[in-house]
């Protein structure tokens, strides 16, 4: 009864253009925030030559599927790396978030490059907080990621080709590069080498895997002023402060475990990148632990950089941090891959 006949009440002109006026002050500001912070540049596809397929699989009950770019010259065996999208992403957007520069080293040099999805967008790292659907139905995605790459072994994509068992890699990007570190702690006889992107390891009473003690070769690429996982470690942050990770090691402790692993004792080879691009705000240097009879082990460190991928030309959404155009990533990543390979070489 009291709201009897409410619509009926006069509406002042002024409260209607005051409303107006509101909702067109949101919809500009939402407007500005995405071009600010949101949008990424424009970036084309460069041309690339090989032949992109998508591929499904059942595995633990659920329907999973990846992408695999197969290059025009595929060695035999061929090498796969695997390619892990970030958190809420997928295996399609992390071809450009990567700037597709992985098949065009594929194209250069050879191997497969493997998008695989996560479940519903996510991955079940070693970080034991989060609400996602993997991490609460426990997805076991390094049983998935082990069945991809046995899945790869006789398609017709790769034309008689077998897969190198032995030269299996794995680089990702944020909860991506948390699962390419997973794979580093509890599977080191699947992949020959990883390489993560704005992340590092869980810390003690964040952490979910079981640890096999075992060296493999890691790469770490980490910005040191990164608004989402901190680089000197503590709480990481995920679409606002109602989704937390847990926290996270210092990028340099995370170094230095895989470094007393792999059973260095001396300080590492530092050298710092020419700042290619001075107005991108950052530079970057690099700490290295290497000898050819150990696996190893890298941390490079953007100074000023955020939760991004480094390129040369590519720029990641502002809101993310900055993106530097001093080190090509990618590049890196496929070198590093490259001198495990080699039994490895002389970091300078």
């Amino acid at each position: 009864m009291i709201l009897q006949g409410w619509y009926r009440l006069p509406v002042r002109p002024g409260l209607v253009q005051a409303i107006a006026a509101l909702v067109v002050l949101a919809l500009a500001g939402g407007v500005v925030l995405w071009w600010w912070g949101l949008r990424t540049p424009a970036f084309p596809q460069p041309p690339v030559t090989g032949k992109l397929e998508q591929r499904r699989l059942d595995f633990g009950g659920l329907p999973r599927s990846f992408l695999v770019y197969v290059p025009q010259h595929l060695p035999d065996p061929a090498p796969v790396v695997l390619v892990l999208h970030g958190a809420a992403g997928s295996a399609e957007r992390m071809r450009s978030d990567t700037a597709w520069a992985f098949e065009e080293l594929a194209d250069r040099d050879g191997g497969l490059i493997v998008y695989p999805q996560g479940f519903e967008g996510y991955w079940n790292d070693c970080r034991a907080t989060g609400d996602d659907a993997a991490k609460k139905r426990g997805v076991d995605d390094v049983g998935f990621l082990r069945a991809v790459v046995a899945r790869l072994d006789g398609d017709p994509a790769l034309r008689g080709r077998r897969i190198a068992t032995d030269e299996v890699f794995a680089a990702g990007l944020a909860n991506g590069g948390h699962m390419a570190l997973r794979l580093a702690l509890e599977a080191p006889d699947f992949v020959a080498g990883v390489a993560a992107i704005a992340a590092s390891l869980p810390t003690a009473d964040n952490l979910s895997c079981r640890m096999s003690g075992q060296p493999v070769p890691v790469l770490l690429i980490n910005g040191d002023a990164d608004p989402i996982s901190p680089y000197d470690g503590g709480e990481v942050w995920s679409l606002g402060p109602f989704n937390r990770r847990g926290s996270v090691q210092p990028s340099v402790t995370a170094a230095e475990y895989f470094r007393k692993l792999a059973g260095y004792a001396g300080p590492p080879f530092e050298h710092r990148y020419p700042d290619a691009d001075p107005a991108d705000g950052t530079v970057a240097s690099r700490r290295v632990w290497s000898a050819g009879d150990r696996p190893e082990v890298d941390l490079i460190t953007i100074h000023g950089g955020g939760h991004t991928i480094p390129h040369p030309v590519k720029t990641m959404p502002r809101i993310l941090g900055r993106t530097s155009h001093d080190v090509p990533a990618a590049e890196e990543i496929w070198r590093f891959f490259h001198r495990q390979l080699l039994g490895g070489r002389d970091p300078a």
